[in-house]
């Protein structure tokens, strides 16, 4: 090649370090980048509750410095502390002293980027962290952070979760930055997407998300799992589902590399793989639930290799049956103790926990919302039907859609107050709640954020269980509570189910099991009495009660008299046609006894006019009917006499 020809041959990582330069401020081409202006801070992280205060906020909306101070000075009220907090602290610092250039430029660009644009979906950077990442590149020689080139430091996913997500944040802006033009051809051989150019456009979580390729071995298995998420994001799936679909390849191409190596072909690729994977997944520790949420992920793919042709010599006995999937324990009941609702929804404990948290647990509370949703909800979230009813309108990021849900006036009113209050200090706030710091309303309160608050309440108030010990909830309790609650007022499943925006009536079935134990306990505490009079006792904890429950379940619905109910299991035959008071398996309540004091009259009347007419087999019959409504109206009656005299 000649001078001249070398010349002009573009030199690329020159010309990458040259734009860097012209577009670096001097704020941020030093040796130690000062992060003192709000609007940056507020970008790169969450700042202390302190006025004034830069520094990152660690616990109790407070910086490490701050806390100490709190702490020191023995814990007082927080708004008497940040009355008077003692002096300001120095803002937060990066430094990239003796870190040399291309890499300098670049974290000291992507710092810059992620500090003068907003964040929105993604992950913050948090001083801490960005200075290990740079300490951790510069040991190894790196030349830049940039995943998609030679030169970027390994070893990231082995770092904690706060330090890959800021390295994420960093590399984030830097793809923005050098990518002028992003084509979704282009973006589909990469082995890391940034999901809106592949046409992900939901405006839910993740909408600014990547999705990952690099951790699957075999190179024709990434290239199908791409073809499927692909397809996935035209079929409208949610970020939740196309990373458990990702996560769950990626356990699989871990499993085959396992069984056949990283090299292995399609042909590889057997029911002993599907064997190996089930193993592997026992091996992890994973919940019942995450391993068959995994197996559907693998079983949706190999079906959709097959269905669409995208791999022909995919062998045939490679796949996920019905008995792969482990059994599910029984969801036990998770609603709050109505003792410990009490304690929660006193007023008095209420005023304790400040705006806008006080108003976003009365929310959870009186609508059932995931904490995610609740802290997202729009600042234009109240609406009205034509009748004027107030309902709120939400995003649930679980199914990736709006909803709606009715709410009360008073609740609705209060929303209204917020709206105002938000409105009056930021016109053009996005959220109901805008996040601690959010100047301009644009950014909601992270779930760790707000769990530390909710926790920290609960502290305060010294929530307790009925035997005094201090509990501690869950916001998403409070979802089961509200659930729970609107069974046991007899609201029909269905509506329950549309109220909670479940997918299926599977998942509202949790809270209608609870609502059977209710049913069951008045059933259980009501005294049964057969035809002689006689109490019918059961243990409430043994295995009899349950099947007379179940009975008494199926009797309720199809067997109902209009005096009792009958006993008798519905798979046998009645020998006592028109004659349950005689029959030895009928069973009556005290709430009947007006019935048969009027059957009671009905039958000594009939049995006077049998005799009269000489009708000896009328009257015979119905003499045991009498003999036995006599009986049972008196053991009712007893019953009654004794309750009177213990209550009085």
């Amino acid at each position: 090649m000649s001078a001249l020809e070398n010349d002009a041959a573009p030199d690329r990582s020159h010309s990458s370090e040259a734009r860097m330069r012209l577009a670096l401020w001097p704020q941020f081409a030093t040796d130690v980048i000062v992060i003192d202006d709000p609007a940056w801070a507020g970008n790169l992280f969450g700042t202390c509750a302190v006025e004034g205060c830069l520094r990152f906020r660690k616990v109790r909306d407070l910086c490490m410095t701050h806390l100490t101070r709190w702490r020191a000075a023995g814990q007082p009220a927080m708004e008497a502390f940040l009355a008077d907090p003692g002096p300001a602290s120095r803002p937060e610092r990066i430094i990239l002293a003796g870190v040399d250039d291309p890499l300098r430029l670049e974290i000291a660009l992507a710092v810059q980027l992620a500090a003068t644009t907003t964040a929105g979906d993604r992950p913050r950077v948090m001083p801490s962290s960005a200075q290990r990442i740079i300490e951790w590149s510069a040991a190894q020689g790196a030349t830049t952070i940039r995943a998609d080139q030679p030169g970027s430091p390994h070893g990231a996913k082995s770092w904690p979760k706060v330090v890959t997500g800021t390295l994420s944040a960093l590399r984030h802006v830097l793809e923005e930055f050098f990518d002028d033009a992003p084509d979704p051809q282009t973006e589909f051989e990469r082995d890391v997407w940034r999901l809106p150019v592949v046409g992900f456009t939901t405006d839910g979580v993740g909408s600014g998300g990547r999705l990952r390729f690099d951790g699957i071995a075999q190179p024709w298995l990434r290239l199908l799992a791409k073809k499927f998420a692909r397809w996935r994001i035209t079929t409208g799936v949610s970020y939740y589902t196309l990373n458990r679909d990702q996560a769950a390849l990626q356990r699989l191409s871990e499993a085959f590399t396992a069984q056949a190596g990283p090299d292995a072909a399609v042909a590889d690729f057997t029911r002993e793989t599907i064997e190996v994977f089930l193993t592997k997944l026992a091996s992890l520790d994973l919940s019942p639930p995450t391993r068959s949420y995994y197996l559907s992920s693998v079983s949706a793919f190999l079906d959709a290799v097959r269905r669409h042709g995208w791999e022909t010599d995919l062998p045939t006995t490679a796949g996920i049956y019905p008995n792969d999937h482990p059994r599910r324990p029984a969801a036990l009941p998770r609603a709050l103790p109505e003792y410990v609702m009490a304690q929660i929804e006193a007023p008095a404990a209420q005023e304790q926990l400040p705006q806008p948290h006080r108003l976003m647990l009365r929310i959870l509370i009186g609508t059932g919302l995931r904490l995610a949703d609740a802290y997202k909800l729009k600042i234009d979230c109240l609406t009205h039907d034509p009748q004027g009813a107030p309902y709120l309108r939400y995003y649930n990021h679980k199914m990736d859609r709006e909803a709606v849900v009715p709410i009360d006036d008073e609740l609705a009113a209060q929303i209204a107050e917020q709206q105002r209050l938000v409105l009056a200090e930021t016109l053009g706030a996005v959220y109901l709640a805008p996040g601690h710091g959010a100047t301009d309303g644009s950014k909601h309160w992270s779930n760790a954020a707000v769990t530390a608050r909710l926790t920290a309440w609960q502290e305060q108030v010294g929530l307790r269980d009925e035997s005094g010990r201090p509990f501690r909830f869950t916001a998403h309790q409070l979802r089961h509570t509200y659930g729970t609650r609107l069974i046991n007022a007899d609201v029909p499943q269905e509506v329950v189910r549309r109220l909670l925006d479940h997918e299926s009536p599977e998942m509202t079935a949790r809270y209608a099991r609870l609502h059977d134990t209710t049913i069951r306990s008045h059933w259980e505490n009501a005294r049964k009495i057969d035809t002689h009079g006689q109490t019918v006792a059961l243990d409430a904890g043994s295995a009899l009660s349950d099947a007379a429950w179940m009975k008494e379940n199926l009797g309720r619905v199809t067997m109902t008299l209009p005096n009792g109910y009958c006993g008798l299991p519905l798979q046998q035959t009645c020998p006592h046609a028109n004659a349950c008071l005689t029959c030895p398996v009928f069973v009556t309540t005290p709430e009947f006894l007006a019935e048969h004091l009027a059957q009671l009259r009905a039958t000594n009347h009939l049995i006077a006019e049998a005799e009269t007419k000489g009708q000896t087999r009328v009257v015979e019959m119905n003499q045991q009917v009498a003999t036995n409504l006599r009986n049972i109206i008196t053991a009712i009656q007893t019953t009654d006499d004794d309750r009177n005299a213990d209550a009085s």
